[in-house]
């Protein structure tokens, strides 16, 4: 039976976002930050479709919701509204989570940041009086294996959980907001991740963004970019190529916009609200240490670098400054009020700007695999919303979804990706036995307990891999040892709000 059951609201949450909370609180919004929420923000009272009574301390109530579907289907994007009235302002690095537990209890997804309240203007902002719209668009995974879902809603901030003083709670300051009924189908699969072969070069290559060199004509080019949430062909038309030599990986954009605007002249601007276009880098593809790079139509830039996922908050380590060159070549004028065509970028970034702690990043070999995902973000004029493409689809509200990064493998200058040499068991490659010498393969038939262990080792890899929700390693990328193989695994970090 279908049904949405109202309820209430959770919290339990690391101590880590508390870090968040204190620097965004010292970090004043934009002119463009402030006009996305506020719509959001109002001194009258709502009429949500799905009304709550839940009260936390007497400080903030949750009034109730609104949800645009009475059933989910695993793999589905929808769309929840709270609605919240703020009665007594909190202190500093109080913020809202959201969670969800399928039949059993188990808590399955975390969408704390989700929204632009959750973003730029969270609960320790609240002013008394205020009612808060707080819209969250999220996706049930993929692999949801329950019939249905609870989503909990509350407020945190480090260890501490604002008390539920009002409304039905588990006694330990949790209360369920939304029950709701998921189909028992089976889940979408998830839409195949985009490759691109990037080039070796040894041409000169002026990084002036008109791309007239000849390495750039017979680069390979990415398909088109699309819309960031389903897939489907998007607005501006824009497209990548990647090359690379010994010291640099170089990228270029080439994007047709009608209507060019970025206002931002200081590196480490706010480009993404504006004109930009924009690559993240993961060099090993796992999640942890992955590098944002954005250049204007103006070819002003802003790097960041990320311990994990949008780790550390708000911004990443703006002060990762690499010593990179960038430039645009603008078809049209900046900031008029004239029409425009469009407008290309370069980028050359060395490979020791891709620091792995504190150690310079390594050339890549021939054959390796590196996860990007390029991006385009484009203002319209007058109120029209800002727009958006991308090459690989994240599919949900958030271009930090690493594991939706295509794979950039790197190729000779004929584009060809060597294979790799092959040992023939208990013998010497071809190439040490001398040239012209022929190398007859040796059988080696390997006692029972080695082949238990390979076979062993073999599946711990494969349900580590299943255990962090990854596919198979793709080209480049090294699946991921089972504990004291050979050295210690590095925690993952914890996710907000667990």
């Amino acid at each position: 039976m279908k049904r949405i059951q109202t309820l209430a609201v959770i919290s339990t949450l690391v101590s880590i976002t508390v870090i968040w909370g204190c620097v965004e609180k010292s970090t004043e919004l934009t002119e463009a930050e402030r006009d996305r929420i506020s719509g959001f923000i109002s001194n009258d009272a709502p009429s949500p479709q799905h009304e709550l009574n839940i009260s936390f301390e007497n400080k903030i109530e949750l009034l109730g919701y609104d949800i645009d579907t009475e059933t989910l289907r695993p793999g589905q994007t929808f769309e929840v509204t709270w609605h919240w009235h703020c009665k007594r302002p909190l202190e500093d690095g109080w913020r809202a989570f959201t969670h969800f537990t399928d039949a059993a209890g188990a808590d399955r997804l975390n969408q704390d940041n989700e929204g632009d309240i959750r973003q730029l203007y969270p609960p320790g902002r609240w002013k008394a009086g205020e009612y808060i719209r707080d819209v969250q668009r999220m996706t049930l995974p993929n692999d949801w294996n329950s019939d249905e879902a609870t989503i909990y809603v509350g407020l945190w901030n480090g260890p501490h959980r604002l008390q539920v003083t009002e409304g039905p709670s588990d006694g330990d300051n949790r209360a369920k907001a939304i029950e709701i009924d998921v189909a028992s189908t089976a889940p979408t699969p998830e839409p195949a991740l985009p490759a691109l072969i990037t080039k070796q070069t040894d041409a000169d290559i002026t990084i002036d963004g008109e791309l007239d060199e000849d390495a750039w004509s017979t680069a390979v080019a990415t398909t088109r970019f699309v819309n960031t949430m389903n897939g489907a062909v998007a607005e501006p038309e824009t497209t990548a190529k990647t090359l690379w030599d010994d010291d640099n990986l170089y990228i270029a954009f080439d994007v047709k916009d009608d209507h060019l605007r970025s206002s931002f002249d200081e590196r480490d601007d706010h480009l993404w609200e504006q004109d930009t276009v924009e690559v993240m880098v993961d060099p090993d593809g796992d999640g942890r240490n992955y590098f944002e790079l954005q250049v204007s139509p103006s070819g002003v830039t802003f790097e960041t670098r990320y311990d994990t996922q949008r780790q550390p908050q708000p911004f990443g380590h703006v002060d990762w400054n690499p010593e990179i060159e960038a430039a645009a070549d603008v078809r049209g004028t900046v900031n008029d009020d004239e029409g425009d065509e469009g407008y290309s970028v370069e980028l050359r970034i060395p490979w020791a700007a891709f620091v792995d702690g504190d150690a310079p990043g390594e050339t890549p070999e021939a054959g390796a695999t590196w996860r990007m995902n390029f991006f385009v973000m484009d203002a319209r004029a007058g109120d029209a919303p800002q727009r958006a493409a991308g090459w690989s689809p994240p599919r949900v509200g958030d271009f930090h979804t690493l594991n939706r990064f295509g794979r950039v493998t790197f190729a000779d200058a004929a584009g060809s990706i060597p294979a790799p040499t092959a040992v023939e068991p208990g013998g010497a490659t071809p190439e040490a036995a001398g040239a012209g010498a022929a190398v007859a393969p040796t059988k080696v038939q390997l006692p029972a307990r080695v082949l238990k262990q390979l076979n062993a080792g073999r599946n711990n890899r494969a349900a580590l891999m299943a255990a962090e929700g990854r596919d198979s390693p793709g080209p480049g990328e090294a699946a991921p040892e089972p504990p004291n193989m050979r050295q210690p695994r590095q925690p993952a970090a914890p996710a907000a709000g667990e």
